[in-house]
């Protein structure tokens, strides 16, 4: 199931107020994964924007199919990975498109051309905490960490690498960024959050990305594992279960610092060192028309707390349901019911040659 969500493409709040799904997302958000042929990367359908191809074993990536085959991202320098061409004939990573605010996506759909023309002045000359001490030769475009006006800077790619945490927010700010010194720190997102209760009001954004009246109708929650692997990346998501080193689910977590070997969702195993585990609440909530969706906390709003501006733009109340009735159309309402299962889909990808 791709992090990505559609309106991380968005470049007005116009569109993201009526932004629908990716015609490459399924009902129940997921996309297909596929495969380069030629260079092996893998994306999202959705997140490249290209179609399930009928035949997996021919399809190429954009870099690939021109055989630009020296082709690096003119936001970070790196080769390799899901590239796409600007509007300027070059290549950047679509990670790094969503990620850095001034860039645009003139065919949303497509997920190409990339317009770079608007990034600001100030943004090139931001320095990389992570690669400037490595290169003597400044490039590309950084993006800084979300916090206040912590002014630590980094390259897309350079801050993955390096475990940064890298979360999905809302239009306008399509990531959140959280930098090493405020990891510790626990977003505000979630300090501030208490316990919701079953049979609770909230209000929570649907599938269309409005925001409407809901009931809290169960909740659960998942531990995940921290670990960092050999070649800097991070997880914070990795189920217990995928460490084949170690019965976790009898022995419980390995001691921090302890190397571990991690089963990925490529199906290779890979070593790498445990560093803590953190645990995911999760609320199932009822929208009016009966339909049911599974949401993290940091996604949901008690009717006693305040509401971002974003979020108060798009709420849509039981009165306006009414009259905006089309907002559904195109939606396959029907949700599975029973237990809620947690994909290992959901855990950040590890290698940059994987990003989406």
């Amino acid at each position: 199931k791709p992090l990505v969500s559609e309106i991380c493409f968005i470049d007005n709040e116009e569109n993201a107020v009526n932004c629908p799904p990716s015609e490459f997302t399924e009902d129940d958000g997921k996309s297909q994964l596929i495969s380069c042929s030629h260079c092996c990367v893998q994306v999202h359908s959705s997140c490249y924007g290209a179609p399930p191809p009928e035949n997996s074993k021919s399809w190429m990536c954009c870099r690939c199919s021109n055989g630009a085959w020296k082709a690096e991202c003119c936001l970070c320098s790196l080769r390799g990975g899901a590239l796409k061409q600007t509007t300027d004939r070059r290549w950047i990573h679509v990670i790094c498109a969503i990620a850095v605010p001034e860039v645009r996506f003139v065919s949303v759909a497509e997920r190409s051309p990339i317009d770079v023309k608007k990034i600001p002045s100030q943004r090139l000359k931001l320095k990389c905490v992570f690669c400037q001490k490595q290169t003597k030769e400044h490039k590309g475009a950084c993006v800084q960490c979300s916090l206040g006006r912590c002014p630590t800077s980094f390259h897309v790619t350079c801050a993955h690498a390096a475990g940064v945490m890298m979360e999905p927010d809302d239009w306008p700010s399509a990531v959140y960024i959280t930098c090493y010194k405020h990891k510790m720190n626990v977003s505000w997102k979630s300090t501030n959050s208490r316990e919701l209760s079953v049979g609770e009001t909230v209000v929570a954004k649907y599938r269309n990305s409005r925001y409407y009246n809901c009931r809290v109708i169960g909740r659960t929650s998942q531990t995940f594992y921290e670990v960092m692997f050999e070649d800097g990346s991070f997880s914070k998501d990795t189920f217990p279960e995928d460490i084949v080193s170690r019965n976790c689910l009898l022995l419980g977590p390995p001691a921090v610092g302890d190397i571990v070997q991690v089963k990925w969702t490529d199906q290779m195993l890979y070593n790498a060192t445990y560093h803590g585990s953190n645990i995911i609440h999760m609320y199932q909530v009822e929208f009016e028309d009966a339909s049911q969706l599974t949401v993290k906390r940091e996604d949901i709003y008690a009717l006693d707390e305040e509401l971002p501006k974003r979020v108060k733009a798009r709420l849509t109340t039981a009165s306006m349901r009414d009259q905006e009735s089309t907002i559904f159309s195109g939606f396959n309402m029907e949700q599975p019911t029973g237990s809620m299962v947690l994909s290992s889909d959901t855990n950040k990808t590890k290698k940059i040659n994987s990003l989406c």
